[in-house]
């Protein structure tokens, strides 16, 4: 889900899928070629927690935020409204952070009678209208794509983004009747339709799968190369040759009447089977990888299996809470538990504990370094920590596992949506740029990414330093259920 977001769920009781495999080599990843692929390159903004990337609609190159945890592509319209998320007050438009590119009709757009569009998330909401659009990609282009054009919205831009490309499965996305929705009911009332990666494979122009692997920002710096987004291919990073497959689950915290009352895949979900955890080992230079050094005698495990969806939008992890205490607790110094918020304050400069998930047949370790969060710009002198490990245990016995950011820092994820199945390989390097990756590419290869190179307008240097604790805090002061659940606030 999208940054600065916890979508929350009812919670109910489930029995985990348990079915995995592995295999030594990135070429078993038993797909056959489609006539293209692309890498593009990700642009990280806010410290590291958002990640962009470059798309084109008609002859306009804007840059979306990228998002595994939802499933519309939207772009915010020229002259879109921007309003008050609490009150409905409407807003100058900058104050909704998004960039300074925006979207004017086409030659190609198609508007889309008896739809509108209206997503709702935990920090804010967006709506306007359904509509066919050539959208492209890393030089691929799907015609008369299904997307959401806003004309509304609350603040949720990162002062780059000015929209969103979801990547999740149809069963999230965000259109509805016209004349019949309002905005309190846009979790419920979809009109589901294939996302954009799903109608670029149905026009035979991919495989069904992509990859994500995102790079590290150092934790003082605002902006930078952001990693990769690879379209029926891997990225060139550097990764282990064994590969652990599981399948997508239905996640079962999920109500059906927020998947129009049918029980089907939504969101990226699997199977966690254990979380190992124990004491970190300081560095001399707090930008040097943490290692990953859990003694028998300094480990302690939590056995029991648990469902977590992957959400690379979502920078926190949401992990259950009899873990969370303890896991926070081997901060050095240790985390502080702030009741109001539900967040862990913690030393900039702490040592980090170190936690590995076991997932299918692998263990994966998340680098110390990204178990910190720096929600400011020290020179801002508003900075302030924030240990990334939250509770998934909200108020009014709600609970949702999230495995955000940290995750894909740290592991080569391939999400195929042919075959429903997650496949896990874990890094073995820094994520850096390269000159591999490229626009789409035709013929037949090994899954590898393509050559060339992206024109858009998302660049490291444009990225704006934002100050996001804020939104940060409110969400999790104020939690809300999908039951009944409405902002109330935009007109659609």
């Amino acid at each position: 889900m999208h940054n600065q977001r916890v979508l929350v769920l009812a919670l109910t009781a489930f029995t985990p899928a348990m079915f995995v495999s592995a295999s030594r080599f990135p070429q078993h990843l038993a797909l056959n070629r489609r006539s293209q692929s692309a890498t593009l390159p990700l642009v990280s903004t806010s410290l590291g927690t958002v990640f962009d990337v470059n798309v084109t609609f008609g002859n306009q190159t804007i840059p979306l935020l990228v998002d595994t945890g939802s499933s519309d592509t939207y772009v915010m319209a020229a002259g879109y409204h921007c309003y008050d998320n609490s009150n409905g007050t409407e807003l100058p438009q900058a104050d909704c952070l998004y960039g300074d590119a925006t979207y004017t009709k086409t030659a190609t757009y198609s508007e889309i009678p008896g739809e509108i569009f209206g997503v709702q998330y935990g920090d804010g909401i967006a709506s306007g209208v359904m509509a066919n659009e050539d959208v492209s990609i890393g030089g691929i282009t799907v015609r008369g794509a299904k997307i959401g054009v806003a004309n509304a919205s609350t603040p949720m831009g990162d002062g780059v983004n000015s929209g969103l490309i979801g990547l999740a499965y149809p069963a999230f996305t965000s259109a509805h009747p016209a004349n019949a929705t309002d905005n309190t009911t846009y979790f419920y009332n979809r009109i589901t339709y294939d996302p954009l990666l799903f109608t670029m494979h149905k026009q035979g122009l991919i495989d069904p799968y992509f990859s994500i692997a995102l790079a590290r920002t150092p934790q003082n710096v605002s902006s930078g190369f952001g990693g990769y987004l690879s379209l029926g291919a891997l990225p060139p990073v550097p990764h282990s040759d064994e590969f652990t497959h599981v399948p997508v689950e239905i996640n079962l915290s999920v109500p059906t009447n927020v998947t129009s009352d049918e029980s089907v895949l939504g969101y990226w979900t699997l199977t966690v089977s254990s979380i190992v955890y124990g004491p970190g080992r300081s560095t001399a230079n707090q930008s040097d990888p943490q290692p990953n050094n859990l003694t028998q005698s300094s480990t302690s495990t939590n056995s029991t299996p648990f469902q977590a969806f992957l959400d690379n939008g979502n920078y926190f992890s949401f992990l259950p809470d009899e873990v969370v205490t303890n896991i926070n607790g081997f901060f050095d110094p240790p985390a502080m538990f702030d009741p109001t918020t539900g967040l862990w304050a913690v030393d900039c400069a702490a040592t980090p504990p170190q936690v590995g998930l076991e997932i299918g047949n692998q263990t994966f370790f998340l680098d110390g370094r990204d178990l910190v969060y720096q929600t400011a710009d020290p020179a801002s002198s508003e900075a302030l920590c924030i240990s990334n490990i939250l509770s998934s245990d909200f108020e009014g016995d709600i609970t949702i596992n999230i495995l955000g950011a940290a995750f894909y820092k740290n592991v080569l994820t391939l999400h195929d949506f042919g075959s429903n199945e997650i496949r896990l390989a874990k890094l073995t390097g820094e994520v850096t740029e390269s000159q591999e990756q490229g626009q789409g590419q035709n013929g037949s290869g090994n899954g590898n990414a393509g050559s060339g190179s992206t024109n858009g307008t998302a660049s490291e240097n444009s990225a704006s330093t934002l100050e996001i604790l804020g939104g940060q805090w409110s969400i999790l002061a104020v939690l809300a259920t999908i039951v009944g659940m409405g902002v109330g606030l935009l007109g659609t």
